[in-house]
């Protein structure tokens, strides 16, 4: 059900959206962590800043922490990753449901592999529309040069043709 629920949210561009807000809340995550790296961290408080500073993901971690706080854990995560229309959003529930059990510094690390890939993700999506962009471009210039060809035989050769048929009868 997820997998179809992304797929219509790819057709309507919210993934893109879903995807560039769990960056943020990503690097925003990983900020928080890196200055509490001496005081444990606690994912009340993380998702509590997360609402403050997520844009349209705002209510989701709001529920989500509603949610968690009513002690339904695993159906909070479970929310969260059925919620976000992203491939993504399951890898971050996924640190978010371990943040009560890793310390600062494993939480920078794996927030660290999760940036990146959502970076190299984005990358890649980039340079594939680039290229096709190039391509259309190359395709309308070839067929230009086409035309001029043709134009070419038909003035060059078919012209000349004609006058020399004209010349004979």
């Amino acid at each position: 059900m997820h997998g179809k629920l992304i797929s219509v949210a790819k057709q309507i561009g919210l993934v893109e959206d879903a995807e560039k807000d769990l960056y943020h809340s990503a690097i925003l995550l990983k900020n928080m962590a890196v200055v509490r790296k001496d005081f444990p961290v606690s994912l009340d408080y993380m998702l509590e800043e997360l609402s403050k500073g997520a844009g349209k993901l705002k209510t989701v971690f709001q529920d989500t922490l509603n949610i968690y706080r009513s002690g339904r854990y695993e159906e909070a995560f479970g929310y969260f990753s059925s919620a976000v229309a992203s491939d993504y959003s399951s890898g971050f529930a996924s640190i978010l449901s371990k943040m009560d059990k890793i310390n600062p510094y494993e939480l920078v690390s794996q927030l660290d592999v999760f940036i990146s890939v959502i970076r190299e993700s984005r990358i890649t999506a980039s340079m594939k529309q680039a290229e096709r962009r190039s391509l259309i471009i190359t395709g309308f210039a070839t067929a230009s040069e086409l035309l001029c060809m043709v134009n070419f035989c038909v003035v060059a050769v078919f012209l000349d043709m004609l006058a020399k048929l004209r010349f004979i009868f």
